[in-house]
């Protein structure tokens, strides 16, 4: 049997190595002597050769039989001077630990719910200029109770007017409604800007207040004539729209979609709605200008009477000394009583017979104006009247008792 062959060991190596670096060396006596070239050169070769093949057998068997992946166990067959590496322990850079190990986490709690973005509150631009826009509202919706137009029998205002005096009442209050709204930063919306309504306002004010001076109610078939207070109204409406307008200078108008969906669009649409069923329901039902003609009840006739008429007689009026009763006059329907007298006696001395058989009937006399021409004095008793003693151009004494019902006394509140 051939003896075995010992593994070479990293001195072998190097000594396999050496002929072929002492190669150069070899070369210069090769010039002197070439027969002896020859044998040096294929000894290092041959041991070189026999080395390359003693040291690929165990590569072969490595590459042969690898051990499986992530296992540190050597191959029997290695050299135990071999370093063990482990050849399934490194992982490629692009892997994270997430791919290489997913883990499996415990759901957690879910996620609170997303409340819906509360609408932010109004900007106001410019506080000041709204103050005064809501200063002209308040005073026009006063003066639609002041006096418009004026009839034979009184005045008539311009709430009472016709159907445009509630209806610049109520928008006016809901101009004053809207800035109150924004300077509390509740959200107010509408289809434009909330100023640019205010001002849309005060112009539809102006409007109806022109037509209300070219057009007013009519009574009995005539049209009423116009008072100063209208024209204070319609420059109260005139400085609302303008300033309202300054106030809404920086808006944009913009149509807004979908406007009435928020909260602040229904506060919007509320206050118009409720400001043009308030100036419909009021300016179609109250008004105090009548059109009918008013039926006059026709009085009983005068009854006339030479002497002292009848009612004279139930009243208790005296004919004083130095008068005659001449004429008398009543009127049943008023109880209405009327005594002329004649007298040759100056006017002092007839005034005071007459005052003082008067007296002495009950009743009672109070002396009023006079002059060298009359006497007057007022009666009060079993009805009212007064004495008139004068004298006329034709210098004659003549007095006149009128009697009629006492006026019923109101006692204030």
């Amino acid at each position: 049997m051939p003896p075995k062959k010992k593994k070479p060991t990293s001195r072998a190596k190097s000594a396999a190595r050496k002929p072929t670096a002492r190669k150069p060396a070899a070369r210069k006596p090769a010039a002197r002597k070439p027969a002896a070239r020859k044998p040096a050169a294929r000894k290092p070769a041959a041991r070189h050769q026999a080395a390359r093949k003693t040291t690929r057998a165990p590569a072969k068997r490595a590459t042969m039989a690898r051990p499986p992946r992530g296992s540190l166990t050597p191959d029997p067959g290695e050299p135990s001077s071999a370093r063990p590496v482990a050849v399934g322990s490194v992982r490629p850079l692009w892997e994270t630990d997430e791919v290489a190990a997913p883990r499996t986490e415990e759901p957690g709690p879910p996620p609170p719910p997303i409340s819906a973005a509360k609408e932010r509150p109004p900007v106001v631009d410019r506080p000041a200029v709204e103050l005064g826009v809501a200063a002209f509202a308040a005073l026009l919706g006063a003066s639609v109770f002041l006096p418009w137009y004026h009839s034979a029998p009184g005045t008539v205002s311009g709430w009472s007017s016709g159907t445009w005096g509630p209806i610049i009442f109520f928008l006016a209050v809901s101009a004053i409604a809207i800035v109150l709204l924004r300077r509390q930063g509740i959200p107010v919306a509408f289809p434009i800007e909330p100023t640019l309504v205010i001002e849309a306002i005060g112009w539809v004010c102006v409007i109806a207040l022109i037509l209300k001076r070219y057009f007013p109610p009519k009574a009995f078939g005539f049209k009423l004539p116009t008072d100063g207070w209208l024209f204070l109204s319609m420059g109260l409406a005139i400085g609302l729209a303008l300033l309202a307008g300054v106030a809404s200078s920086n808006a944009a108008f913009v149509l807004r979609p979908g406007w009435w969906k928020g909260a602040g669009g229904r506060i919007g649409a509320a206050v118009l709605v409720v400001a043009l069923a308030g100036g419909l329901s009021f300016g179609l039902t109250n008004t105090a200008v009548s059109t009918t003609i008013p039926q006059v009840q026709a009085n009983s006739p005068a009854i006339t009477s030479k002497g002292l008429p009848p009612c004279a007689k139930r009243l208790h009026v005296p004919t004083p000394n130095g008068f005659t009763a001449v004429l008398g006059t009543e009127i049943r329907s008023i109880n209405q009583c009327a005594v002329q007298y004649s007298s040759s006696l100056s006017l002092p001395t007839a005034f005071d017979r007459f005052v003082g058989a008067l007296r002495g009937s009950g009743w009672t006399v109070q002396a009023g104006r006079s002059s060298p021409m009359y006497r007057l004095a007022s009666l009060s008793g079993p009805t009212c009247g007064s004495l008139t003693v004068a004298v006329t151009q034709s210098k004659v004494l003549v007095a006149l008792v009128n009697l009629s019902p006492c006026p019923v006394v109101t006692p204030s509140k």
